[in-house]
């Protein structure tokens, strides 16, 4: 059954065309000026200077992701190598990991709303393997979405995670000893335990102790999570915005593609990179 309190989504290169809105299960309509200033400067930069003395408008709230992140120059580099993507100058400086991930909004009342999520290039990958990620990478972005009031809170959907795409192929090793005398190891070596394609991968928040200390840092800090919104204003534009780097790692002297050794808790909880969250009511 369709929630009627959804309106729309939108992307964020848009800059006039998504003026005029319209609920599927009506005929409601509202022009540009009916939106608060700052949903206007986040999906045209610069238009809010038109509307500066604009009043929020009542009756609804914005949910916008605007996905910051960047891609580590080393992971970059090999996938301009090794991996065959070609970039135009344009598509390297607006390149962004691809993210996906699902809030909910709960309205008064109790209704709730899932809502997904994803954002980023679609053509970042490993050319070798573009065809069997297709699934993965062939959703439609979506990262603006407008629901009526009223609303009791937003948060991300309780037990979901989010999720990077990790556009290369990973090289699991595992440590095997070698060369053992008289129950003495005089050598170590590594050899291939597993190898995963490219796909999306879950990013873990840090894992603290009783005191709050980091026992194995991943790759969101505990206080760089996406903290909830609870009952915004009618009118309000609410702003994920994620911050970070997406990055893998090389098993040095031992691969020269992605790669790390199983033993290596540290590396395994850092593969995708690392983020933070800020969370913004306008």
């Amino acid at each position: 059954m369709t929630n009627k309190r959804f309106m729309s989504g939108f992307r964020s290169n848009r800059a006039r065309g998504w003026c005029l809105l319209v609920v599927t299960a009506g005929l409601w309509s509202f022009g540009c000026t009916a939106f608060n200033p700052a949903f206007l400067e986040v999906v045209d930069v610069g238009s809010s200077a038109d509307f500066a003395t604009i009043d929020n408008a009542p009756g609804h709230v914005v949910v916008t992701f605007i996905n910051n992140a960047e891609v580590d120059e080393r992971l970059l580099n090999y996938l301009l190598s090794a991996g065959g993507l070609v970039l135009s100058d344009a598509e390297r400086r607006a390149l962004r990991p691809r993210i996906r991930f699902r809030v909910l909004v709960t309205f008064q009342g109790g209704a709730t709303m899932p809502i997904e999520f994803i954002d980023g290039a679609a053509n970042l990958i490993d050319q070798r393997f573009d065809t069997d990620a297709e699934t993965d990478l062939n959703q439609n972005d979506l990262n603006n979405v407008v629901v009526l009031c009223d609303v009791q809170s937003v948060e991300l959907l309780p037990g979901s995670q989010v999720e990077v795409f990790v556009p290369v192929e990973l090289i699991e090793y595992r440590q095997i000893r070698v060369g053992l005398i008289g129950g003495i190891v005089l050598q170590t070596a590594f050899e291939v335990n597993q190898v995963f394609p490219p796909a999306f991968r879950a990013l873990n928040t840090d894992t603290v102790d009783n005191d709050g200390n980091i026992v194995l840092r991943q790759n969101i800090g505990i206080r760089d999570v996406a903290a909830p919104v609870p009952e915004p204003l009618c009118g309000s534009v609410i702003s994920i915005v994620l911050n970070g780097s997406l990055s893998v790692p090389f098993l040095d002297g031992v691969d020269d593609d992605p790669s790390y050794d199983q033993g290596d808790l540290q590396t395994v909880g850092g593969i995708g990179g690392r983020y933070e969250f800020i969370v913004t009511v306008h």
